[in-house]
C-alpha cells in the first residue's frame, strides 16, 4: 500500500504531523467521527436489542447450521457446528447479557483458536462505527453515536464468562 507524498511546502512541522498521525490512525483500522476516535463494530440482535462487537474480533458471520449437542456441556454451550471444515462451539450469549433467549438466525465466529467459538444471534444488522472511549472493559455498555445507539460487547469479557477456565486457551 503506498500513500501519496506529503508536500510539505507551505506546511510547518505540527501540520506535517498531524497529516502523519492521520495516515497512522488510518493503516491501524483507527477512524474518528468528528474529533473523536471510533471503532467499527458489528451490529446484532439479541433479546430485542441492538448490541455490536469489534470488528477486529470478529472472524466471519454465517447462518446457523445444524447443530450437534453436547451431553453436560456448559450451560451456555448451544452445541457444536461444523463450520468451513473446522468444528465450532456455538454459544448462546443471551443469559450472560441478561437477554431473553430467542431463536438464533445467525451466528458470529470469532477470532478465538483454542477452542473456537461462535455466538448464536437473532439477526445481523451491518456494520457500524460508533464513537470508541477508553473506559476501563465492562461486559457490556451503552454506546451513541450518529443517531444509533446499542450496547457495545467486550468479547474476551463475554468468552471469560462462557467458558469453563480449563478451556480459555486462546
Amino acid at each position: 500500500m503506498s500513500a501519496p507524498p506529503i508536500v510539505a511546502e507551505g506546511m510547518d512541522a505540527d501540520a506535517v504531523a498531524q497529516v502523519l498521525r492521520a495516515r497512522q490512525r488510518a493503516v491501524a483500522g483507527e477512524r474518528t467521527l468528528g474529533e473523536r476516535p471510533s471503532e467499527t463494530l458489528l451490529a446484532f440482535m439479541l433479546g430485542g436489542v441492538a448490541h455490536g462487537l469489534p470488528i477486529a474480533q470478529v472472524r466471519a458471520v454465517a447462518m446457523v447450521p445444524k447443530v450437534t449437542r453436547v451431553p453436560q456441556g456448559p450451560a451456555a454451550l448451544l452445541g457444536l457446528v461444523a463450520w468451513r471444515g473446522a468444528v465450532v462451539n456455538l454459544f448462546d450469549p443471551a443469559a450472560p447479557l441478561a437477554r431473553e433467549v430467542a431463536t438464533a438466525g445467525a451466528m458470529i465466529v470469532l477470532r478465538h483458536d483454542a477452542p473456537r467459538i461462535a455466538l448464536a444471534v437473532d439477526a445481523l444488522l451491518g456494520v457500524v462505527d460508533m464513537p470508541r472511549d477508553d473506559a476501563v472493559p465492562t461486559l457490556s455498555r451503552l454506546v451513541e453515536g450518529d443517531g444509533e445507539r446499542l450496547t457495545r460487547v467486550d468479547p474476551a469479557l463475554l468468552i471469560e464468562l462462557l467458558l469453563p477456565s480449563r478451556l480459555q486457551e486462546g
